[in-house]
């Protein structure tokens, strides 16, 4: 976080919440366990009040881009370019379920010639709880044009998975031919690269980047779906785009400044943390009816998560306050 950010902060001074993300020794690891159960509990708490046939699980894998100008030794390379943009670069897996949404992991890409993102995300995917995969309900992975590769896809499927993916117009099938070439929706086709596995073809027109007219955008899937279908997976993958808005605009995530592996990690896993608990917060007011919009708002729930957890805290600083005011009027009375 910045230092003009740092110093807006009411109950501690920058200096202190620095020391706390860089210095203090204190387990990150038993806060993202922590995390992750109440996330599960809540998950299992969704699951056992739902009425009905219960949605599928969507697994939405993408990448984000934090800026980060200057050089800082101390992180041991993890600021790259990327896509135009020098920072600090997650891969993130967002689970979706209905009215529930989990941040539930990130790891950092270390650049060129290291892990790909492709390679981050199957290794996210292959640790998910075995809670996730109870009962019936399916698991499918959603991803854009930069996990279209074929060890993405064949990696999605070797875990149990089903997978929906963008892929570029210029992708070449087994038949010589371009993707752009294929005239007919739900085609099975096979790709060059991978030939053993057969995916189902489809597209959607989208804006383009200027938002003048719109552009055809490519689909393959494992799983045999109705045009219609697709378009509906299409448009629940942009729900991690809205999580990276919400993140970066309403929890400061791509404010970091710290300059340790420790403290950039701590930061990241806090503002997930709060996250979480303001969306916790929301499914309650959806349950209980106190929601009225179709969107939260974020910033009225923080605030009342922020009674909810930190007034304690606050409490105890004012009760301190007055303490020390009561002292030193009894000193002024006695004079």
């Amino acid at each position: 976080m910045r230092r003009h950010a740092l110093e807006q902060f009411q109950l501690k001074s920058p200096a202190a919440i620095s020391r706390f993300l860089n210095h203090y020794e204190w387990d990150l690891r038993a806060i993202i366990r922590a995390m992750r159960r109440h996330a599960l509990e809540q998950f299992q708490l969704y699951r056992s009040r739902f009425t009905g046939r219960f949605p599928n699980i969507e697994l939405i894998v993408d990448m984000t881009s934090l800026p980060k100008e200057g050089k800082f030794p101390l992180l041991g390379g993890w600021t790259h370019r990327f896509n135009g943009v020098t920072g600090v670069h997650l891969v993130v897996l967002y689970i979706c379920c209905g009215e529930v949404r989990l941040p539930w992991s990130f790891l950092i890409w270390r650049g060129k010639h290291q892990t790909s993102p492709a390679e981050l995300a199957l290794k996210m995917l292959a640790r998910l709880p075995v809670e996730f995969r109870k009962g019936r309900t399916a698991l499918h992975v959603l991803a854009d044009a930069g996990f279209s590769g074929r060890k993405f896809i064949a990696g999605v499927l070797d875990l149990g998975l089903t997978v929906s993916v963008s892929i570029q117009a210029n992708k070449v099938m087994d038949t010589g031919l371009a993707i752009r070439q294929v005239r007919r929706q739900g085609q099975a086709i096979f790709l060059k690269d991978l030939p053993q596995i057969p995916l189902w073809l489809y597209w959607v027109w989208l804006p383009t980047k200027t938002g003048r007219g719109k552009e055809k955008r490519y689909v393959v899937s494992t799983v045999q779906w109705t045009p219609s279908t697709i378009r509906k997976k299409g448009r629940r993958r942009w729900r991690i785009e809205a999580l990276f808005k919400t993140l970066k605009s309403r929890f400061g995530l791509h404010r970091f400044g710290q300059q340790t592996r420790r403290g950039v990690l701590r930061y990241f896993c806090l503002c997930l943390l709060s996250f979480l608990l303001c969306h916790f917060q929301d499914l309650e007011d959806v349950e209980s009816g106190h929601r009225t919009s179709p969107w939260p708002d974020w910033g009225e729930l923080a605030g009342r998560v922020r009674v909810q957890f930190c007034g304690l805290v606050r409490l105890a600083e004012l009760e301190a306050e007055i303490l020390s005011i009561r002292t030193v009027l009894e000193g002024v009375l006695r004079l």
